[in-house]
């Protein structure tokens, strides 16, 4: 009875995080939902409180899996050279966004907009997040001097490489020509970030035009 009703809850789940990233929130009605997933509108108000609590279910359970990758390097970061730690936390990141992607996509979506959900979010994840990151770009500065980007842009730039692929899905595929499942183009971007990173920050010399996303 439990696999069956945690069968239910995950097919749910896998229905809304289609239909939100296919028609947005506001486009997605709890009866679409139902509808899909062949289950009644009870079921969802049951397991979250209606469309609202199951948007918030799905970004919580996102961000939990990202704190969890922060925690891990702010673990080893007293015993790693920053720079190290800075490129593999990158990695995990970018790897999780990509086994996540429609989560990723649903997440970085809502969070352009202002609402109490998202300013929650702002002062709890997303403020570790800052933490996580300003600890190690401190530690960069303390061992090399030749680093005088500021943070702040130091940390946007960052931020849109993590999160545009999943921002504009519709514009990567149509224009770009680009599916989100693309593995090669992932596995390109995600050195391309590394060089930048390295680049930005001093850590050596890259040049980032020898770097082709296709051949």
């Amino acid at each position: 009875m439990e696999q069956e009703k945690l069968a239910t809850k995950n097919k749910v789940i896998e229905t809304a995080l289609s239909l939100f990233k296919t028609n947005g929130y506001q486009g997605t009605s709890v009866r679409d939902i139902s509808k899909k997933a062949n289950v009644n509108i009870a079921t969802i108000s049951y397991y979250f409180k209606g469309k609202q609590g199951l948007l918030e279910h799905i970004i919580v359970d996102f961000l939990e899996g990202y704190v969890e990758i922060l925690n891990k390097y702010s673990l080893v970061f007293e015993s790693e050279k920053a720079d190290s730690v800075l490129i593999d936390l990158v990695e995990e990141v970018l790897n999780y966004n990509f086994h996540k992607k429609e989560y990723a996509s649903i997440f970085y979506r809502e969070l352009t907009l202002d609402s109490v959900f998202i300013r929650e979010i702002m002062m709890t994840y997303l403020a570790r997040e800052r933490y996580t990151f300003i600890q190690i770009y401190d530690a960069l500065r303390l061992n090399n001097t030749n680093i005088t980007v500021p943070f702040s842009v130091f940390f946007v730039q960052l931020k849109s490489f993590l999160s545009t692929p999943y921002l504009f899905p519709s514009y990567m595929n149509e224009v770009l020509y680009i599916q989100q499942n693309d593995t090669y183009f992932f596995d390109r971007y995600k050195e391309y970030v590394e060089k930048w990173i390295s680049s930005l920050l001093g850590l050596g010399t890259h040049d980032l035009t020898e770097l082709k996303m296709y051949s």
